[in-house]
């Protein structure tokens, strides 16, 4: 519910993508790329060099400093998530690394810059010289960004996009109509340009504010006092690295996690009396014995083994090997 003034509108979820949602995303494109934007309405596919391709619902051009160019997809959450808008992403990726999509494309833009006097003249006066072909050919040169404009950015949209292996940026534009005049609407979103600047942010406050000093995965194991649960540990996680060769490890401050491609799938917590490990299994599909396990509510995809002297280190790598498996069928649907 959203009220305005005490005017109540409730949430509307578009059912036609072609007639309902993308004329919305047409009429606001400044308001979510940004007043110095163009939203070219041209479907030209990108083909790879298989010939394989899909044609992006749009593509952005940014006039200002620093030049940027997007790939638009905009989509409703109650498309099929892996079938399809995984699919079509990657079939946007692979159409970009073929040259001849990137022509395609440039020539497209072009020719509708050529057919209109006044968007011609608002480009050259944007970039201070009347080479429009040539600024579109430096700009289309670079990488694009993909940008998905969706109606709900739920939890399956996000964890099934990290499968791929281009950056994409999301944009959760929902939308609301009016109790008694449901003609009357009222959007929700947060700006792209907003969120890019907002993340620049928090990136040099991180940087500001995080040690100089990185926690090794030596030192995280000498923080276990017990020396025997500090080899089960020490143990069990050269097990997990040879799972399979596509594991990368990395450490924080806090943990020792382990990844298959962008998915982390374990994690092991050192602490002074012992570790705690935690696999992605959720708690109806754990199937590992005799081990202390929890299923903290805060987490519900994860499983939080409790280890000590006694715990079987077996066990604990059968639920690692789990956790890997189960994560990489996820990433490869």
């Amino acid at each position: 519910m959203l009220i305005i003034d005490g005017v109540k509108y409730k949430l509307w979820t578009p059912k036609d993508e072609e007639k309902e949602f993308h004329p919305m995303i047409k009429e606001y494109f400044k308001d979510i790329f940004g007043e110095d934007c163009i939203y070219f309405d041209v479907k030209q596919k990108l083909k790879s060099r298989a010939g394989i391709g899909s044609i992006p619902d749009a593509y952005v051009i940014k006039l200002s400093k620093p030049y940027e160019w997007y790939v638009i997809e905009n989509e409703l959450a109650s498309h099929p998530i892996y079938d399809h808008i995984v699919k079509q992403l990657t079939k946007f990726m692979n159409g970009l690394r073929n040259p001849k999509s990137r022509s395609d494309i440039l020539e497209a833009l072009d020719e509708e810059v050529r057919n209109d006097k006044v968007l011609k003249a608002y480009i050259e006066k944007m970039i201070g010289s009347p080479e429009t072909y040539r600024f579109m050919f430096k700009l289309l040169s670079r990488s694009p960004k993909i940008v998905v404009v969706i109606d709900e950015l739920n939890e399956e949209v996000k964890e099934a996009c990290e499968s791929l292996k281009y950056h994409t940026e999301f944009v959760e534009f929902k939308t609301y109509v009016r109790e008694d005049a449901e003609n009357v609407k009222a959007h929700l979103f947060e700006p792209l340009h907003v969120t890019t600047e907002k993340k620049k942010i928090e990136q040099e406050i991180k940087m500001r504010f995080t040690p100089e000093k990185v926690v090794s995965v030596e030192q995280h194991f000498n923080k276990i006092k017990n020396e025997k649960i500090r080899k089960i540990a020490i143990e069990l996680r050269d097990a997990i690295k040879s799972i399979s060769g596509d594991i990368r490890e990395g450490a924080t401050r806090e943990h020792i996690t382990f990844w298959t491609g962008k998915s982390k799938f374990s994690a092991i917590f050192p602490e002074k009396h012992g570790f705690v490990l935690e696999v992605k299994v959720p708690r109806s599909e754990f199937t590992i014995e005799s081990l202390n396990v929890s299923h903290p509510e805060s987490t519900p995809k994860w499983s939080t083994i409790h280890v000590d002297e006694n715990t079987n280190l077996s066990s604990l790598i059968d639920a690692s090997r789990q956790a890997y498996e189960s994560t990489k069928r996820n990433v490869e649907r």
